[in-house]
């Protein structure tokens, strides 16, 4: 476990704002959580005035119904009503200014009784200055069986992030894995036009070469019939963007892996990734590989699909949401689909994410510690099942399109095995199996709906049923690909990376290892510099901090 001292590792706060005062509960004991008088319905007798320290984004005010805030919404009715607590936000901000009042509460040591902090460096910071509530008693006597269900599908890799010392100092959010595998996309309708099918044993599952073959037929055809097509392209300024290439070779980008011994290695570095630059630099070479990279943004790249120029892209199941989208509105005819990418011995390599995704923290000063947890057991046990009969007016909200910024915590609670629920209740309604009212999850409801309503008439999208046709993408394209072929194959390999804090030296010398790293990439791929340029990186990478942060990074996973 973490130690709680380890104060050498944290990111000193800046404090960006003038010094506001927050409301805090006021000195508590933290031995035991204050125990007030209930009714028969859970509900307290006197109401109990909690403080919320708020994620806010400004542009997400409009988006709520009339009459409705940040403070005052369906989702915190629901909970007032539920536990007759009032909830005041001592602030609300997004972004930046966000960032600057965690700042302001770390230097002030006054924090409000309940907040989402979503860096774990600031949240570690908060733990090592004394400023947060030991959970550990609170969540084991609070959390329902159903809360405690979801956090013990991770094995430990969920709340061991906010554990240090063997207590439980803040109660993590989620993250179910729910970018990964990378999955290569491919427009459908193009593959169709030209007669190609890579996948001729229909198991979602292709080769680097397939997806070349791919996207040399695309160039060689013109198939988007503009001036040209570009075979495949990645942003110039994210290493990451080739993330999927490097996995296809056994590789990972940009993740700290644990040896054996207990040393700690900086993924990027490692022979995979050099035969994965050496694989794209052959790509380039053959023009198949967009020959403007480097200089693409993502904004670049997007303009490209919705220009007809490009037809594979790389991503998680869920891009069709928000990118592919995006692309369908303004080209009727496009249709995708997905696969995941196998080495040349047909083994799907993929990592594990960061189990743990924002921190809800508790204020060492809180009288009631143990309504963080109940909020917690309403928000993602209870309203996980609400129908319009319990949760009328949250049903009404979520069924509208309602933003999840309505609610207190600014983070997700969901099982490790979240997306394959996705994949199941979504075929168990298009198969009649199960209706949208029954699925298990509230927001599957409004998105099988919108699936079967696009499913009438699949061949005309329309502005009403553009949203049944990404879900039905991402869902059951997406996923189908990404979890229940996977699962069929039986041919995926999963890693468990680290995820340590900013370091000392990390704090200082990141921005200039990520520079060279971009550059060396860049410079491999294009031909500036030949593929044993790689070594000479790597060597550089290590002289200029790389060996200093890991060292730092083994020795904080030690103790």
């Amino acid at each position: 476990m973490r130690k709680i001292s380890r104060r050498s590792f944290l990111k000193a706060a800046t404090v960006a704002c003038a010094l506001t005062a927050l409301t805090a509960c006021g000195g508590g004991d933290e031995s035991a959580a204050v125990s007030v008088a209930k009714d028969e319905n859970g509900a307290y007798v006197d109401t109990l005035t909690i403080t919320l320290g708020r994620f806010a984004e400004p542009s997400a005010a409009a988006l709520f119904p009339e009459g409705q805030t940040f403070e005052d919404n369906a989702y915190t009715r629901y909970i007032e009503s539920k536990l007759n607590v009032d909830l005041v936000d001592s602030f609300e901000a997004g972004g930046d200014a966000f960032t600057n009042q965690l700042a302001t509460c770390v230097a002030s040591g006054e924090l409000p009784d309940i907040m989402t902090v979503i860096s774990y460096d600031t949240f570690v910071e908060m733990v090592n200055n004394g400023l947060t509530y030991d959970m550990t008693d609170v969540y084991e006597e609070y959390a329902s069986d159903y809360i405690k269900s979801l956090y013990d599908s991770y094995d430990g890799r969920c709340l061991s992030m906010a554990t240090f010392d063997g207590r439980l100092m803040g109660i993590p959010g989620t993250n179910p894995d729910n970018s990964v595998p990378v999955l290569c996309w491919m427009r459908k309708d193009w593959l169709d036009k030209l007669g190609i099918n890579p996948d001729p044993d229909g198991d979602l599952c292709i080769t680097l070469d397939d997806i070349a073959a791919v996207a040399k037929a695309f160039v060689d055809a013109n198939v988007g019939g503009g001036n040209s097509t570009v075979g495949m392209a990645f942003s110039g300024n994210d290493i990451g963007d080739a993330m999927c290439i490097a996995n296809a070779m056994g590789g990972y980008i940009d993740r700290w892996i644990e040896n054996p011994d207990g040393t700690m290695s900086w993924s990027t570095l490692a022979p995979e990734v050099k035969a994965a630059w050496a694989k794209m630099n052959e790509w380039y070479e053959e023009g198949i590989l967009d020959p403007q990279f480097g200089t693409r943004t993502t904004d670049d790249i997007n303009a490209m699909m919705i220009n007809n120029e490009l037809g594979i892209v790389f991503g998680a199941w869920h891009i069709p949401d928000w990118r592919l989208s995006s692309v369908k509105a303004l080209v009727p005819e496009a249709e995708y689909i997905a696969y995941t990418v196998a080495d040349d011995n047909g083994i799907v390599h993929t990592y594990h994410e960061n189990a743990a995704e924002r921190f809800l923290v508790v204020s060492k000063d809180c009288k009631y510690p143990q309504v963080a947890v109940e909020m917690l057991n309403i928000l993602y046990d209870d309203l996980a099942r609400a129908t319009a009969e319990t949760a009328p007016e949250v049903i009404a909200y979520i069924n509208a399109g309602g933003h999840n910024e309505g609610r207190p915590y600014y983070m997700e609670v969901l099982p490790s095995n979240n997306p394959s629920i996705y994949y199941t209740e979504h075929m168990a309604v298009i198969n009649g199996e199960m209706t949208p009212e029954e699925t298990t999850i509230a927001e599957n409801r409004g998105s099988s709906q919108a699936i079967l309503d696009y499913l009438k008439d699949p061949q005309n999208v329309t502005e009403e049923t553009l949203g049944g046709w990404h879900f039905y993408e991402s869902r059951i394209i997406g996923l189908g690909a990404s979890i229940d072929a996977l699962e069929k194959n039986g041919n995926a390999e999963w890693i468990t990376p680290k995820y340590p804090p900013t370091t000392p030296t990390s704090e200082q010398k990141k921005a200039t290892l990520d520079k060279t790293e971009l550059e060396a990439y860049v410079a491999i791929v294009t031909g500036a510099q030949p593929i044993d340029y790689f070594d000479t990186f790597v060597s550089e990478w290590k002289r200029l901090g790389g060996d200093a942060i890991a060292q730092e990074v083994q020795e904080y996973f030690a103790q």
